[in-house]
């Protein structure tokens, strides 16, 4: 279950900093440190290459399943998943398993990949007198938290591309966020226009599976963040969906047939849907016209296309995580004939 690190925030503006009275700039060393060691932990261990493949353990006689899941401190039912197998006593000596790896959680949907997911908690302590908007100490030191949720691909179908990119974003997200919030305090000190319980700097990442088949994997994370010099909580919805033939990331065009008007079809049916949703407003004549990039952020489902939109390009603060569904035969004869739609049947 993901922690309520945030309590009930509003939306972002962003101001001038405030910076606590009477503080001098200085670098805080100690801060650094536990703002690298955070972004440490968000690598992973390395990704095998295909070549390398990952860590096997051979079935020697008198060896049983549960014999080797407990060698190796697994479950009987993490092993079969991460092997394909599906009878624990039909073992063969000789046989080479694949040692599924550590995990916090993992989630099978039928017919696509094993996905575990990831959890990365950082909460630092800035040991900077944390301060309110008032002038007024909040009666502590400074926090700064972060907590990001990321899957990965394991088992048969493991892909080293999709994996490496997934954990390079988080890695790049966490390093960014600290480098700012950390250079903030150095600056400013810790001052909060808005805070829950002491707190005013915080960001979350938290990944969700929309589609996971053998073909594609479509990822839906939403971010949550309290900045420095910003007056209230912002939040976005980022996407990645995957080719795993390629490993590579798919971009919304991959989907469509080059040959139609497809950006008009697609921008013709977002409005549309747009018009229905309370926080929408002229803006999405815009943040949903006929443009690609409009688009980019998008997902495949089972039931249709899922967009998603920048902050404010479509509306007020409600729809910074607003999603609308196009059902895929409101675009039949857009769709690329052998794109990922198509395959999906």
């Amino acid at each position: 279950m993901t922690p309520d690190l945030f309590g009930d925030t509003t939306t972002t503006t962003t101001v001038s900093p405030l910076v606590v009275p009477g503080w001098t700039a200085t670098d805080l060393p100690d801060l650094r440190a536990a703002a690298d060691e955070c972004v440490a932990d968000a690598r992973t261990a390395a990704v095998p290459l295909p070549d390398e493949g990952p860590e096997t353990v051979t079935v020697k006689s008198g060896d049983s399943l549960g014999k080797i899941a407990k060698r190796f401190d697994r479950t009987v039912e993490q092993f079969m998943r991460a092997n394909g197998l599906s009878d624990p006593n039909m073992l063969k000596i000789g046989q080479v398993l694949l040692v599924p790896r550590q995990r916090t959680e993992e989630i099978e949907v039928p017919g696509g990949p094993v996905i575990r997911f990831e959890d990365l908690v950082c909460i630092i302590d800035t040991r900077v007198i944390a301060y309110g908007s008032d002038g007024r100490t909040l009666g502590g030191t400074g926090q700064i938290l972060v907590y990001v949720r990321w899957p990965r691909i394991e088992g048969p179908r493991d892909s080293p591309r999709v994996n490496g990119r997934l954990s390079g974003l988080t890695q790049a997200a966490v390093k960014a966020f600290l480098d700012d919030t950390a250079t903030s305090v150095e600056r400013y000190g810790y001052a909060c226009r808005e805070s829950v319980e002491g707190r005013c700097m915080w960001l979350q990442h938290q990944y969700e599976v929309l589609l996971a088949t053998d073909e594609v994997l479509s990822l839906r994370n939403t971010v949550r963040r309290l900045s420095p010099g910003a007056a209230g909580e912002s939040a976005e919805i980022l996407t990645e969906t995957f080719d795993l033939g390629t490993g590579l990331p798919l971009a919304v065009a991959d989907l469509f047939d080059p040959a139609t008007a497809w950006v008009e079809a697609v921008s013709a049916e977002a409005v549309t849907r747009l018009d229905q949703e309370p926080w929408a407003d002229e803006r999405r004549h815009a943040g949903a016209g006929p443009e690609v990039a409009n688009f980019a952020r998008f997902n495949l489902t089972t039931g249709g296309l899922v967009l998603s939109f920048a902050p404010f390009s479509v509306g007020g603060s409600g729809t910074n995580t607003l999603s609308i569904t196009i059902p895929y035969r409101t675009l039949d004869g857009f769709w690329a004939p052998d794109g990922p739609v198509a395959r999906l049947g």
